[in-house]
């Protein structure tokens, strides 16, 4: 998979992401909007059973103490006072009534009071729906339940008319609106704590409960008391919620489940795209590996093919000095190309935990020391020099002796591959914090940051650029760490372009990785 294929990937997961959290976002406050417009909505639709309630309830109690249904009594109820009913009886001899009805079962009903009109009543009736009554009396119960229901409506609005000027402290009862409340609330699934208060036509508490005390973030709801007053005042109800539950809290909760695994999805999602980064890194640096091996095994492979026909070629005279001469390149390249196949082993038995160090108490310095007289005619014979101060006082250490000789060789190599004219090598030894440092530096290429961070990975080379008698599989310094760890100890590393490069080893004196010594 290409480098663009990736980066496309990655920006329509990006964008799929934010879309998809976006969505969820807009789900929690959308479904918290309508709960909230339901809940309001339940609220007040509790306030209108409970205004209609006391105005029905106040109705019933003044008809059941005067008797209001009796028709004789609605003409002369007044706002202030009711006449007796005697006194009205005797208005009504000076009046006439006259009934037209037609055959289609339109009827007028017209009341004269010494000859003048007074009211006219106009109606419709079927005739035939009471098949056994004659019409005139099916037209006469026409408008007799016409009447009823016309001084029905009289006397409902004669009463509203009386009670106007009541206080609303009289007219409303606070336990029985406390109860009506509660009733109508709970209904309608509503069980948390309120608060209310009646207010009067100068919007100033007629009586509230005791913990009537709305903040500025409380919902306050209001609704007019007694609308079907003629006159009505302005006396409402308020009520709210103290404790009033915060639906996108409420619906987080639903939210929550959602979010951890959307961002499970995410993790993973990204986690599988930087594996991918990571196998196409690995597949890199794998044709690297094999660029790199076909070139390390390639030459002593040749040198030994053609050594060998020499000898089998039996046209060519070979002295026995040629004959050593011969052998000896033969010995030399089988040696070079079994110490290439031993390190690829090595590192493999290093990753599965394989390898047991044999340690034993040796002397750095001198350790050190057989290394850099094998070493020091290579740098000499390229024009450099190699600068040795060994000056720790206590330089014995338990290590194994093939593998860290393997560590100082790995690091004065690199130091010389990575070579300007001229080559200088420094390599010193001192005791600090009751362990040996080991500081190896040269005046080489140096190493840019980016690829600092990454000379330690196994199979990573540094590129060189122009320069290509660099040979290597990448295995060197990350064999080095291996084995520098695996010994209780650290290396550093410091480096600048074109300046040189610095490691630093930090070898405890004495060992405490038991676990690691063999037998």
């Amino acid at each position: 998979m290409s480098k663009k294929v990736i980066l496309w990937l990655c920006i329509v997961m990006t964008f799929a992401f934010i879309g998809l959290i976006f969505m969820q976002t807009s789900w929690v406050l959308e479904a918290s909007k309508l709960k909230e417009q339901h809940f309001d909505q339940l609220v007040r639709q509790s306030l209108d059973d409970v205004i209609s309630r006391l105005e029905t309830d106040e109705i019933s109690s003044v008809k059941q103490s005067y008797d209001v249904n009796n028709t004789n009594v609605l003409p002369l109820f007044r706002r202030n006072n009711m006449a007796g009913s005697a006194d009205a009886m005797k208005n009504y001899n000076d009046y006439n009534i006259s009934l037209d009805l037609d055959m289609q079962g339109h009827f007028s009903l017209s009341t004269y009071k010494q000859d003048s009109l007074i009211s006219a009543l106009d109606g419709q009736t079927n005739i035939n729906n009471i098949s056994h009554l004659d019409p005139l009396t099916n037209a006469m119960i026409a408008v007799q339940n016409e009447l009823r229901n016309r001084i029905f409506e009289q006397s409902n609005a004669l009463l509203h008319t009386y009670f106007e000027d009541i206080p609303i402290e009289q007219r409303v009862d606070q336990q029985r609106l406390d109860a009506l409340l509660m009733q109508y609330l709970d209904e309608r699934g509503i069980t948390q704590d309120y608060e209310f208060a009646v207010m009067n036509s100068e919007d100033k508490i007629a009586f509230c409960t005791p913990g009537f005390r709305p903040g500025d973030d409380d919902i306050v709801y209001q609704k007019r008391m007694f609308p079907s007053d003629v006159h009505a005042k302005l006396h409402s109800l308020q009520l709210y919620f103290p404790e009033q539950d915060d639906y996108i809290e409420e619906s987080m909760g639903l939210v929550i489940p959602s979010a951890i695994f959307t961002i499970l999805v995410i993790s993973i999602s990204f986690y599988t795209i930087v594996i991918i980064l990571r196998q196409r890194k690995l597949d890199i640096i794998k044709n690297d590996f094999i660029n790199n091996m076909t070139h390390e095994f390639k030459t002593p492979i040749s040198t030994i093919s053609l050594a060998s026909q020499m000898l089998k070629d039996s046209s060519i005279s070979i002295s026995p000095k040629s004959l050593q001469h011969i052998s000896g390149i033969i010995l030399d390249e089988s040696k070079r190309l079994s110490y290439q196949v031993e390190k690829i082993l090595q590192m493999a038995a290093f990753e599965k935990g394989k390898a047991n160090l044999k340690l034993k108490e040796l002397d750095i310095n001198e350790l050190i020391n057989k290394v850099v007289v094998s070493f020091r005619l290579k740098v000499e014979a390229a024009g450099g020099e190699i600068d040795e101060r060994l000056e720790a006082q206590n330089s014995f250490a338990e290590v194994d002796e093939v593998h860290f000789t393997n560590v100082i060789f790995n690091l004065l190599d690199n130091a010389f591959k990575y070579r300007k004219d001229e080559p200088m090598l420094y390599i010193r030894t001192i005791n600090k914090n009751n362990a040996i440092i080991i500081s190896i530096k040269d005046n080489g290429l140096g190493i840019s940051k980016e690829n600092l961070n990454r000379i330690f990975e196994k199979f990573y080379r540094v590129p060189t650029g122009n320069v290509h008698n660099v040979k290597g599989f990448g295995l060197g310094l990350a064999y080095v760490k291996k084995i520098v760890e695996d010994h209780g100890g650290q290396i550093t590393v410091e480096s600048e372009l074109n300046v040189g490069t610095k490691f630093e080893i930090f070898l405890p004196l004495k060992n405490t990785k038991n676990g690691k010594q063999g037998a």
